[in-house]
């Protein structure tokens, strides 16, 4: 081997070991910055996050969950980490996907008492109940009836409160009027109003679930109306004829 090529094999040497360095040194860079930001990360805690979107007050399941790894630092105790946590719970509100589940984005999912029958009756989207109605809401129930001839005896028109009090438990979604509602006269106006219904759902005893089916059946109109505090100050009227005379 001449002088030449002995420098040539010198030079690969010294190259190798060159790059053998550099290697070592990223390697030991890399390690140094991992175990860095593993100090900064700190531990590690399992939640649930969301994977596809959750209708506001629908129940959720444990297949639109998933169990992801956070650091503990960046959570509360408000995050849910244990898939029993939902059972008997509904969304508080709608729920995006990708999000971390939270105690305040559940509630529990109404539940029948003994003798309660649940009904639902389709409400006038627009007047009926103008988007402020809402699971939980506490709500009067009111209907109009038309003035009707019996032979020689006359009733005159009413509005008459069906039901006092009574909790919403579910409102569905917002869907047009059925064309062949004319055998529910509420829904009928409401086709001719608005064009939109929506069903809206009460647990009650057997004489208001009676009381209600009547209104939904009969009345020419049935609204519901937000109930404020915890009694009235003086106790309404369940029924007016007729033009409702000023200051009663």
């Amino acid at each position: 081997m001449n002088p030449r090529q002995r420098r040539g094999v010198l030079l690969m040497i010294l190259a190798a070991l060159g790059a053998v360095f550099v290697f070592i040194t990223v390697l030991g860079y890399v390690g140094k910055v991992r175990a860095d930001a593993d100090a900064a990360v700190g531990e590690m805690t399992t939640v649930l996050q969301v994977q596809s979107k959750v209708d506001a007050f629908q129940p959720i399941s444990a297949s639109q969950m998933k169990q992801t790894q956070v650091p503990k630092k960046w959570t509360t105790p408000a995050f849910i980490t244990n898939l029993a946590d939902l059972q008997g719970k509904v969304a508080a509100g709608a729920i995006p996907q990708g999000a971390y589940l939270q105690q305040g984005m559940l509630l529990e999912a109404p539940a029948l008492q003994p003798g309660q029958r649940e009904i639902a009756i389709m409400i006038d989207a627009e007047t009926g109940v103008a988007g402020k109605v809402m699971n939980g809401s506490i709500v009067d129930v009111y209907a109009t009836f038309d003035s009707t001839q019996n032979g020689r005896q006359t009733t005159a028109a009413c509005a008459v409160r069906i039901l006092n009090r009574v909790q919403v438990i579910n409102v569905g979604k917002v869907q047009a009027a059925s064309p062949d509602a004319g055998k529910q006269p509420n829904t009928a106006q409401a086709s001719q109003n608005s064009g939109s219904v929506l069903p809206v759902t009460f647990a009650l005893n057997s004489n208001d679930t009676l009381g209600l089916t009547y209104a939904e059946s009969f009345a020419r109109k049935v609204r519901l109306a937000l109930v404020g505090g915890t009694q009235d100050a003086k106790p309404p009227f369940n029924r007016l004829c007729e033009t409702p005379q000023a200051g009663r």
